[in-house]
């Protein structure tokens, strides 16, 4: 019965570690799994491309409050252009590209980083046919580099179209509307005033954005355009920058761009270890809110990332420590065991050993 018992506490201490180590082993595939759900969080590695700088992609959120307009944009933009150049990162460029002017080297600055700003609003959408009342998004800059959602038909919209009356319905408006996908190039009226529909997108499917966006159907136009319908303001600006050095494109946007009481996320660092324990360390205290912002649906999708990545952290930490501690547990008693075995055994060989050398010795003798 000892020898069962025995046998069964030996079997036990080496099957608990290896059953932490798989649970340990399965955390970290759901921490890579979730850490690349989202694609709105990778456009610093989309803009960077082949280049050797590093870059940092920024967010800021404002308040309901403090929402600001196209002007302070462009003053912002004016702002990092004269960073980039006191920061020697176009002199950098101008290694590659020699002999530019002053006016090409500002060029230059401005093509070391891009950015994208967006507003929300109401509006009624017909056909003529049909007609529905949806979440809008304006959007101006490279907003589509941020938020690459997925074309069904037609072409994004960007800052730099002549026109500012063209629109992207996503797929459920599309449907409602035209009871296809396929509506690139037809027309829908908002506020009485013709627009073209660019595109169709799909939106993400990703278990995270399908819980944060809770909206329906909607449609993304100019921001200019949106703002005219319904004076809805930037509530979301997001800028990807040169970061030669950790937390340098962080300080640009919190010198220059008006913060006030805006959020500022890092997100090309959110999932970073430094960041992950900051959440473990805030737990609860994050969800209470202290200021009048509204976070768009990609905030609230990457910030659910995040709790799931900080709890996966947490989890990786105890399966993992748990086996190591066994395992050096075991090692210690397995060597402790060894060492009495050597003590009692050794010695008693040597006896043995040397009298029977003697009873060797006498026997010659004896002869």
């Amino acid at each position: 019965m000892n020898k069962k018992k025995f046998e069964l506490r030996r079997l036990l201490s080496w099957l608990i570690p290896m059953v932490l180590a798989l649970l340990c082993a399965v955390c970290l595939v759901l921490s890579w799994i979730v850490s690349n759900t989202l694609s709105s969080v990778r456009a610093a590695d989309r803009w960077r491309g082949e280049n050797e700088l590093r870059f940092a992609q920024i967010a800021c959120f404002l308040p309901e409050d403090e929402k600001k307009d196209v002007e302070v944009v462009e003053t912002f933009r004016r702002a990092v252009d004269q960073a980039m150049v006191d920061a020697s990162l176009v002199e950098t460029q101008q290694a590659v590209h020699p002999g530019q002017s002053s006016v090409e080297a500002v060029q230059l600055a401005s093509s070391l980083y891009v950015d994208a700003y967006s507003g929300t609003g109401k509006v009624s959408v017909s056909n003529g046919a049909a007609n529905a009342t949806v979440k809008a998004i304006g959007v101006g800059g490279e907003f589509f580099l941020f938020h690459p959602l997925q074309l069904r038909s037609g072409s994004y919209i960007s800052e730099n179209d002549l026109m500012h009356d063209r629109v992207i319905l996503d797929e459920e408006l599309a449907w409602r509307l035209f009871g296809s996908s396929d509506v690139a190039g037809l027309s829908v009226m908002i506020a009485g005033e013709p627009y073209y529909v660019a595109g169709v997108v799909h939106r993400e499917s990703d278990f995270a954005s399908e819980k944060a966006y809770l909206d329906g159907a909607g449609i993304f136009m100019s921001y200019k355009a949106l703002n005219k319908l319904t004076s809805c303001g930037i509530g979301c600006y997001e800028i990807v920058l040169p970061d030669p050095i950790s937390g340098y494109g962080l300080s640009v946007v919190e010198k220059s761009f008006p913060i006030g009481g805006s959020d500022v996320v890092e997100v090309s660092d959110r999932y970073s270890l430094e960041h992950l324990w900051s959440i473990v360390k805030d737990f609860g205290a994050r969800s209470m809110r202290n200021n009048d912002v509204i976070y768009p649906y990609w905030e609230n999708a990457a910030r659910l990332t995040e709790d799931y990545l900080a709890l996966l952290m947490v989890l990786v930490v105890l399966f993992g420590t748990a086996p190591a501690v066994i395992v050096v547990v075991q090692a210690i008693r397995y060597t402790v065991r060894a060492c009495r075995f050597v003590r009692k055994s050794v010695p008693a060989r040597l006896r043995a050993g040397v009298e029977a050398h003697r009873e060797k010795k006498f026997a010659k003798a004896g002869k």
